[in-house]
């Protein structure tokens, strides 16, 4: 099974360093920015699986960041962990193209089990686009 890769944008190093260490226990690698510019600068050349954002960042919040991702990939799965918590911000997320939205303080379980189902998705959609169908002698 391909190794799957997380883009994780956090600003608190603390914070990043527990998340991502869960993570990797459980198999995943990650890609730590803990600046939103210089994720915009790498984003070209990066490849990634799953995105967990912080909003709040340096020099330029979440928000803009899933805008940029959604310009380069409108299916990798965006999840925002933000300490912002208000309705409107979650719809604000959810409009640009989040797939889902985590306040925090939050459960790490919970962040594991839910990056596992869109890791699950993602390999459903790849493997439903190498199927092969058979109908009678002609193999599709």
């Amino acid at each position: 099974m391909k190794s799957i890769t997380i883009l994780y944008v956090e600003d608190d190093q603390t914070l990043s360093f527990v998340t991502g260490d869960n993570l990797e226990q459980r198999g995943y690698q990650v890609m730590y920015y803990n600046d939103g510019l210089k994720v915009l600068k790498d984003l070209p050349q990066l490849t990634f699986d799953i995105a967990i954002l912080d909003i709040m960042l340096p020099n330029m919040n979440g928000f803009e960041i899933a805008k940029a991702i959604r310009g380069h990939n409108q299916s990798v799965p965006i999840l925002f962990l933000s300490a912002k918590s208000l309705k409107e911000d979650r719809l604000k997320g959810f409009s640009i193209g989040a797939d889902d939205y985590i306040t925090k303080p939050f459960s790490i379980e919970e962040l594991l089990y839910k990056v596992d189902i869109f890791v699950r998705r993602r390999q459903i959609e790849v493997n439903q686009d190498q199927a092969i169908f058979k109908f009678g002698n002609v193999i599709i």
